[in-house]
Order: structure tokens, then C-alpha cells, then sequence
């Protein structure tokens, strides 16, 4: 990869970076949180944009940032915030911004009569005459061609002075005047005097170019704004082209001051160090893994040591307790690198409830809190598509039309709250609405429809609750663009499940429904329960173990009606399969078996028999897929202290079909 290569690459991190600060900022004036340093914020955001943009010459996008921009610009210069109107189409040039900078990135397309429609919106709502001066964005329109009585305009000439900002802001001469040659750049000229190494300071740049262009398109003018907060941008006459500029001599003049000696204290110090660093993601996946490897090798250690005569208390137990302190104190503030606020995610809904809200023609306000809570990058990454169902659901299914909601004494705007927390060592994530919850009697009568349920059945209302989740299940009567295919639900279950999380439901008719998830808030580590069956030893993923009881007679008291084996547990009769017959190993259980009750979400609360229950431990997830290939209810692999691989079930997965079997597979 060369240079260009890794400055894209740097661009494309950072402006999604500001698209998302720019969301913010907007979504901060329309619940009246904002104020004139937010208005500001948004302008800086878009405006940086939209300088990245045109260094790399992606003219459609540097179009529609303009655009944003100067509508900012004027709300700015007016001290005023925008309107319900005007946020509406700012949102959606933020989305549209980054539908464009999806594109530019995978060579993709937008729609132009879309984008074109946005400009010409953005223009209608500046102060100024939409047909003047914003009118040609570049890439939004045909440029002007030259006068006819002018068929040979003269050369322009144009001196830059870097700044103290030019650089701060992501700024790069080369990659200017890269740029700057698809705006007629026909000659470059460079002016200035380098100063000695040891006064030389890396925060200030002694030169200046002199950029000679073959036109004075309007375009150009538009360029040469981008760099203009950063940098003094003057006209020279052709005879300056060739003479250092004047601007260059202040930056010159320490070579003609008296010379001081290397220890002098009038000698500008180095600059002090970044507050932050960017680092490539790859880096730190591979800093975590080390970690995990330490925690492993420990971990064996201390196995080793449990099993010598080595007396407790002892200076070598002493140290190894301080080791093993130190390592989990390394491997947390290793996690936090590798964390992000869940507002990564979160800012892509406001867009999805605002382009529903007109689908469906309902009135809605979304709330969001909790946006800074921090979870694994890796979690981020996984929440859109679960986010986006949980929105899709609670704005088609959850909320009620306008008119049943006067009629319900409800206000005409629903509300659906987003939120998340922390709880212990896991992130939940709440969307919550105020509609008129699940329709228990329809979703009974869709369920018997499609034969999930057999007539005779006694669901409880949780039960009817929870069908929703099943795979394919909808209780819309025709097919949408936003629902009614029977997928949703239980995809978010499923992915949740994947992520080592869980997924719950709570609803009450007439006043609405919350969907709960509660991810682990990292997937490098997890919190395990350790089970023999044989001589091969399993993880089960703690957050899905409710709890361990002892087999004997007293706690067979019978079969369930399908002649399956059951255990009778808190008043609850629950289906008793065998771990070792679910993974299809030989032999038979021992008599002193233990029984873990389990909950595999779609299957229900299970109780799992197992030959011996080892013990809890944190372990480290080694991916199996990466080392080996995909295997159906497993989800990874971890080395135990004793240097034992285990491997880690995927316990819904694993048990579904053993919770569906006939009595003589199950025991």
C-alpha cells in the first residue's frame, strides 16, 4: 500500500467520524439540546468533509457538502437554529453523505435525480437567490463553459501560505496540488527558506507554492475555499510567481537572526505529543489476542501449581496472585481501547424512524439515552441489523395510526425509546414504544394458522409473546417494503444469541412493548460454566446456565407427555436431555449425573444432563471457524488451565433439535 493508498484510507475513517458528529449535532437541535457552539460543530464537521473530499477528487461529494455547508453557513451567520423543516433535509443530506462516501470507498453508485433533488432543496432554503453563486456544485451540474468572446482566458495564478491549522486539519500539500490539477493546474512554484534542523518546527511551514491554473472557473474558487480557515490564499501577479513570497519572510527570518548556541533558551522546544492516536484496528485485535494468550499461559501456570506441593501463601503463590491481578487489570484497559459508544450505532436510526415515519404515515418521536455507554467494537459492528428490525417492528406492529391513537386517548405522535446501559458485565439495550401492544389474540390465531401451536395448547402470555421471535412468523396481512415477510424477529434473536447475548420481551396491551438485549461487552473473554461428559470437557456460555441440580430418583418423578424424560424443578416440568446424546458420543450417562438447567432461548428452559459440573472460569474465545471450519452448535474454543482444549457450545443451536426429538433419542 502506498501513501495514497493509507491517506485514503485515513480519510474514510475520519469522515465517517464527522458524519457521525454532524448526526449528532443535528439530532441535538431537534430535541432542543443544541445551541449556537452546536450549530457551529455541525458546520466544522461538514465543511472538513468536504476538504478530505475534494483532496481526493470526489466532486459528487464535495457537491453536496457544499451544499450542507452553506446552509449551516447562513443559519450561523443568522444565529438561529434550524427549523423541524430544514433538520429534516440536513438529516438527510448526513445520510445521503454517507451513502456517497460508501460509494466512493467500493466504487458504488447513488441515484443522481435523488442527490439532485437534495441540492436543489438545500438551495431553496438559503437566504440567497437559489440560482446564484451555489448553483453549480461540482458533479451536481454542467460546468460553465467558457465565453465565447473569451476563447483563451488569461492564466490565474494563486499563492498558498500554509498555517498553523493547515496540517491540525488533516490538510496535505501534495495531496492539494493532486487535486488541484483537475481545476486546470498547469505549473507549480515553490518559495521559502528551510530553517536549520535544530530550529527546525514541524507545527509551522516556512514555504509557499504559487499554483498557476489555465482557467478561473468558477470551480476553482470553490476549491480554494476548502483550504481557505487553514491557510493565506492571495493572487500574486505573474511577476511574484517566480520571487519568494512575502508572507514566506517572517518563516525565513531565523536564518538572518544571530545565531544561538544549540543550549539557547529563546530555542522553541519539541511540540508537545498528540492527546490521541488513530490505530488501525488490526493492531489491537492483535494486542487483545496477545493478551489472551498471557491469560492462558497464566492460567496453566496456576494449574501447575495447584497440582505440586507448593504451600499457599507461599512468595511464588504471592506472586503469581500479583501477576494474575496485573493481567486482568492489563486485559481491561486493553478492552477499553478496543471500545466504542453505542452511539455509532444508535445515529443511524433517527434516519430509519424519520423515512418510516413517512411511509407509514404515522407521527413519531424517538428519544435516545445512554449513547455514550461503551461496549467491544466487535459488538458495535453486529447491532445495525438487530437495531434496525427492533425499530421496523415498533414502528409498524408497536405504534397505532394517528386516528386509533385519538381514539385511545393517546397523543397523535408515538414515542419509541431507545437506551442503553451497563449491567455488571453486560451492555443492555432497550427499545421500548407507547403503542398498543402485542395482540395477543391475533398472534394465538396466526400461530394455530401456521401450525407453530396445535389446537389444545395453553400458552401463557409470555408464551404468546415469544412467538413472535419464531422464524417466520408476522401477523401483517400483506406484504410491505417494510414488513409482512415473516423476517425480523427472530433474526434479532438469533444474531443476539450468536453474540453470546440474550433477547427478552415484556409487553401490556393498550401501552405498549419493550424488547430487551443484553450483549456481553466484549467477545474476546467470557464468563464460562465448565462440564465433563466423558473424558472431554465442555464450556457453557454463563450467560445461558440458570442453575446446576443433582439427578436421583426423586428428581425423575415422570416423563412428559411425548414419553420424554423430565425434570421437576421449582414447580416447572422441564425436558431432560442428555449433553452426551445431543453431541452423539457413545456410552451412557453415569447415575451421579448433574443436570444443568439451561436457557436456549427458542427451546425454551432445558435441563441438560452432564457427567460432572467442573466449575466456573473466565475463558478466552479462540475462533473455531478461523482455525478449522464452522460446526453446527459450536461457537469457539478455549484452552482450560490444564492445557486441555474445550469447546464452547452454542446451546440454542445445539439444543433445538434435541428439545424437538423423540423420547428414546433424549436418554
Amino acid at each position: 500500500m502506498d501513501d495514497e493508498d493509507d491517506f485514503r484510507t485515513l480519510f474514510f475513517a475520519e469522515a465517517r467520524e464527522l458524519l457521525d458528529g454532524f448526526q449528532g449535532q443535528l439530532a441535538a437541535l431537534e430535541s432542543g439540546d443544541g445551541d449556537g457552539d452546536t450549530v457551529h460543530a455541525a458546520f466544522r464537521a461538514v465543511h472538513s468533509v468536504k476538504g478530505g473530499a475534494a483532496a481526493f477528487g470526489f466532486d459528487v461529494l464535495v457537491g453536496l457538502a457544499h451544499e450542507a455547508e452553506s446552509v449551516m453557513d447562513a443559519l450561523r451567520g443568522a444565529g438561529r437554529a434550524p427549523d423541524a423543516a430544514l433538520l429534516s433535509h440536513l438529516m438527510r443530506a448526513g445520510d445521503m453523505l454517507t451513502r456517497l462516501l460508501d460509494a466512493a470507498e467500493t466504487g458504488g453508485n447513488v441515484p443522481a435525480a435523488e442527490l439532485e433533488d437534495l441540492c436543489n432543496t438545500l438551495r431553496a432554503e438559503l437566504p440567497t437567490d437559489p440560482a446564484g453563486a451555489f448553483e453549480d456544485a461540482p458533479g451536481m451540474a454542467e460546468p460553465d463553459m467558457p465565453d465565447a468572446a473569451d476563447p483563451d482566458p488569461e492564466p490565474r495564478r494563486v499563492r498558498i501560505s500554509p498555517g498553523p491549522d493547515f496540517f491540525e486539519a488533516g490538510h496535505d500539500m501534495l495531496l492539494l496540488i493532486r487535486a488541484a490539477r483537475n481545476h486546470g493546474l498547469c505549473a507549480v512554484a515553490v518559495a521559502g527558506d528551510l530553517p536549520p534542523p535544530d530550529r527546525f518546527d514541524p507545527a509551522e511551514c516556512p514555504l509557499s507554492w504559487t499554483l498557476t491554473f489555465d482557467d478561473s472557473a468558477p470551480e476553482l474558487d470553490r476549491f480554494l475555499e476548502i483550504y481557505a480557515d487553514t491557510a493565506e490564499i492571495a493572487g500574486p501577479d505573474p511577476a511574484a510567481a517566480a520571487a519568494p513570497a512575502p508572507a514566506a519572510a517572517p518563516a525565513a527570518a531565523p536564518s538572518a537572526a544571530p545565531a544561538a548556541g544549540p543550549g539557547a533558551a529563546a530555542v522553541p522546544g519539541p511540540p508537545a505529543p498528540a492527546a490521541s492516536l488513530r490505530v488501525e484496528t488490526v493492531r489491537i485485535d492483535r494486542l487483545v489476542n496477545l493478551v489472551g494468550e498471557v491469560l492462558i499461559a497464566q492460567s496453566v501456570m496456576a494449574q501447575r501449581m495447584a497440582e505440586t506441593e507448593v504451600r499457599p501463601g507461599s512468595d511464588l503463590h504471592r506472586a503469581l496472585d500479583a501477576m494474575s491481578r496485573q493481567l486482568r487489570e492489563m486485559q481491561a484497559q486493553v478492552m477499553a481501547i478496543r471500545a466504542q459508544p453505542v452511539a455509532v450505532a444508535f445515529r443511524r436510526m433517527p434516519a430509519l424512524v424519520r423515512d418510516l415515519s413517512a411511509k407509514l404515515d404515522k407521527k413519531v418521536r424517538l428519544s435516545m439515552d445512554g449513547e455514550h455507554t461503551e461496549v467491544d467494537a466487535t459488538v458495535i459492528a453486529e447491532l445495525a441489523d438487530p437495531l434496525t428490525h427492533m425499530i421496523r417492528n415498533a414502528m409498524d406492529h408497536g405504534l397505532e395510526p394517528p386516528e386509533a391513537r385519538r381514539a385511545a386517548g393517546k397523543p397523535e405522535q408515538g414515542r419509541i425509546r431507545l437506551s442503553a446501559k451497563h449491567r455488571g458485565d453486560h451492555v443492555r439495550i432497550t427499545v421500548e414504544d407507547d403503542g398498543g401492544g402485542i395482540d395477543r389474540d391475533r398472534v394465538l390465531a396466526r400461530a394455530l394458522e401456521h401450525g407453530i401451536l396445535v389446537p389444545g395448547d395453553r400458552p401463557s402470555p409470555e408464551d404468546i409473546d415469544n412467538l413472535i421471535f419464531h422464524p417466520g412468523f408476522t401477523t401483517a396481512e400483506t406484504v410491505s417494503a417494510v414488513s409482512g415477510r415473516g423476517v425480523g424477529m427472530d433474526v434479532v434473536r438469533r444474531r443476539i444469541v450468536s453474540l453470546g447475548g440474550r433477547c427478552s420481551l415484556a409487553s401490556t396491551p393498550g401501552l405498549g412493548t419493550r424488547v430487551t438485549i443484553a450483549l456481553p461487552l466484549t467477545l474476546a473473554v467470557m464468563d464460562g460454566m465448565t462440564v465433563r461428559v466423558g473424558a472431554q470437557k465442555y464450556v457453557l456460555p454463563l450467560s445461558s446456565v440458570v442453575e446446576a441440580v443433582g439427578l436421583d430418583a426423586a428428581a425423575r418423578p415422570g416423563r412428559l407427555p411425548d414419553g420424554a424424560p423430565m425434570l421437576e424443578r421449582r414447580g416447572a416440568y422441564l425436558r431432560l436431555v442428555s449433553l452426551r446424546r445431543a453431541l452423539g458420543l457413545p456410552g451412557a450417562d453415569p447415575d451421579a449425573a448433574v443436570a444443568v438447567v439451561i436457557d436456549a432461548e427458542d427451546a425454551g428452559r432445558i435441563a441438560l444432563a452432564v457427567d460432572e459440573l467442573i466449575g466456573q472460569r473466565q475463558v478466552v474465545l479462540k475462533s473455531l471457524e478461523t482455525n478449522y471450519r464452522k460446526v453446527p452448535g459450536v461457537s469457539g474454543a478455549t484452552i482450560l488451565g490444564d492445557g486441555q482444549v474445550a469447546l464452547i457450545l452454542d446451546l440454542p443451536r445445539l439444543l433445538a433439535p434435541a428439545a424437538r426429538a423423540p423420547a428414546e433419542a433424549l436418554t
